[in-house]
């Protein structure tokens, strides 16, 4: 069971926002590191990391929180530019929300990660309006990682895809190519590696951490007819995925997935979906490999007065 005690994870997350805001507003803030790297390579480059150049994923201290089944606060946004969070309350559901900002805009794509492995958020990349991409840490370190990320349609971090420790990025272009950054301990990115075309025939594509307990990062698809996909992650960054499996129909039902990471606290990531009435659903991980989700548990209504859940 994850433990959030003693962390300090909401005054964290509350400086990685305000750090992402001060980006978003003007470039770069004072005195932080900027790496103005060049834009996605047009063709794709064969990433040249080797895994022995971070360390594995590991339990938290006294066995807590795992970087395959990581516990995230929900993050929620609306269109007045408020900013909120949700932890957990250890009962399937989230407790009462906080305020992290009223401020944020100028954000145009945003994934939380885990870049020490400890299985509890502590920095996140963010794009903004301009297609710049940033890299944000707990310690008000923010890096500029570079420009030309308006070509993508969807950028998300599920978690460590090519077997090398650190949680990397996808991102999927507008042509429905999707590609593979590796990331460095620093946040700095690989140079793209291509994963394969046709991936827009999928209106989410969402994931954070393990869902079939083999230690490996997974994603889910859904695709335009309301049927979700289950692509289970190898840890090889060739090949990051296996072939799909269906999950199941009826999911056109939703307007939006999420996955914060293990929602409920029983070591499984889980999936959150939102319904067209604004109830939100959990779906606990079970551990299957071919289903990893437990029958939707009701979480609560009301969540469509945002329009972003990360």
């Amino acid at each position: 069971m994850a433990h959030l005690s003693g962390r300090k994870p909401g005054r964290a997350l509350s400086r990685l926002a305000t750090a992402v805001i001060a980006a978003a507003l003007v470039g770069t803030t004072a005195g932080t590191a900027v790496a103005d790297t060049p834009a996605p390579a047009p063709a794709p480059q064969k990433a040249t990391r080797s895994a022995a150049q971070a360390p594995a994923a590991a339990r938290a201290e006294n066995g807590e929180s795992r970087a395959d089944s990581p516990v995230f606060p929900l993050m929620a946004s609306r269109g007045d530019g408020s900013l909120f969070m949700y932890y957990p309350d250890g009962h399937g559901g989230f407790a009462d929300r906080r305020l992290v900002t009223d401020k944020w805009r100028g954000i145009t794509a945003v994934t939380q990660t885990d870049m020490d492995q400890d299985g509890l958020a502590d920095s996140m990349y963010f794009r903004t309006l301009d297609g710049s991409l940033y890299f944000t840490t707990k310690d008000d370190k923010t890096t500029r990682i570079g420009g030309g990320w308006n070509i993508y349609d969807r950028i998300l971090s599920p978690g460590n895809l090519g077997g090398a420790g650190q949680p990397d990025l996808l991102a999927r272009d507008k042509d429905g190519v999707l590609w593979l950054y590796l990331a460095y301990a620093d946040g700095t990115l690989t140079d793209r590696y291509e994963i394969g075309g046709g991936w827009d025939q999928y209106t989410d594509i969402v994931g954070r951490g393990d869902y079939n307990g083999d230690g490996k990062t997974d994603i889910v698809a859904r695709d335009r007819n309301g049927v979700l996909w289950y692509y289970k992650g190898t840890g090889d960054y060739k090949r990051p995925f296996e072939t799909r499996v269906k999950v199941g129909d009826g999911w056109d039902q939703y307007d939006f997935l999420a996955s914060s990471g293990d929602v409920d606290l029983d070591g499984r990531s889980d999936l959150l979906a939102r319904d067209k009435n604004g109830v939100l659903w959990l779906y606990k991980g079970n551990g299957g490999s071919r289903d990893p989700f437990d029958s939707r548990v009701k979480i609560g209504g009301g969540w469509d007065q945002y329009n972003n859940l990360f």
